[in-house]
Formats: structure tokens, C-alpha cells, sequence
């Protein structure tokens, strides 16, 4: 059985050097192009000891908030874990540390294994950071 024991390095609230993300899930009223009723999102603000070159967030960070919220777009399909079986990301532009990040994902298509979602992470002015694609399976079975 797959097991949350809170030390997850992105969300886990007893990881002392996590992300601690606060991940919400809401319904959305009016839905967008695709259809997509639900969106995840989150805020972070990276400080310096998640840096890769001097001054910006690593690639790393901004990589683990994308497929964060995109796991959690399939744990809000299927009621439970899901894990990652695919993640595609591209880098738009360097998140300086220190800055807000606003990440935020949506399903493009789900079945009943099978999660595909879309995160996106923007600087607080708009300012696209990162986008990204992944696949979500279903986690079943002992870990």
C-alpha cells in the first residue's frame, strides 16, 4: 500500500528541508477550452539554498513543482496515489530566487489508469517560468 508519511520532499509538512507546498484542489466553474472542471495549484518562494546558478532557482526545483501538481491532478482523479510514469518539461525563462512562484495544473485527459495533465509555473507579473506535460498511473499494490 502506498503510504503518505508527511516527509515528501514537496508537500511533506515534517520535511525540514522540503518545499512544504500547500497544494490546493478546486472545481472551476466555467471550464476552460478543453473542458477541464478542476485545477490544482500551489505558491512557492524558493530561497537561496534551492539555487542552481548564482541568483536563480534550479532547474531541479522548478522541475519537482511541475510534477508535483501534476501528480496531484491524478490523485483528484482517482481518489487516491497516483504516480509519474511521464514528464515533459520546457524551460521558458530563470525564476530568480526569492520569487513567488505561482504553479498551477489541469487534466487533459483521464481514464480510469491513466492521468495526463498540464502544469505551468509563472512569476507573479505573468512572466511564464516553465510548462510541462506528464502521464499519471494509478499507484496500486505494496510499495
Amino acid at each position: 500500500m502506498w503510504v503518505d508519511n508527511n516527509n515528501c520532499f514537496a508537500c511533506g509538512k515534517k520535511n525540514p528541508i522540503g518545499l512544504r507546498l500547500d497544494i490546493q484542489t478546486v472545481e472551476v466553474e466555467h471550464p476552460d477550452e478543453d473542458g477541464a472542471h478542476l485545477l490544482v495549484r500551489t505558491e512557492c518562494t524558493p530561497p537561496v539554498h534551492f539555487q542552481g546558478w548564482a541568483d536563480v532557482i534550479h532547474g531541479g526545483i522548478i522541475s519537482t513543482l511541475l510534477d508535483e501538481v501534476i501528480t496531484y491532478v491524478a490523485l483528484a482523479h482517482f481518489g487516491g496515489p497516483a504516480v509519474t510514469a511521464q514528464l515533459d518539461i520546457r524551460f521558458k525563462q530563470p525564476a530568480p530566487v526569492g520569487s513567488k512562484l505561482l504553479v498551477t495544473g489541469r487534466p487533459i485527459n483521464c481514464s480510469r489508469r491513466l492521468v495526463q495533465a498540464m502544469a505551468q509555473i509563472k512569476l507573479e507579473d505573468g512572466t511564464v517560468v516553465a510548462e510541462a506535460t506528464g502521464k499519471c498511473l494509478k499507484a496500486e499494490g505494496v510499495l
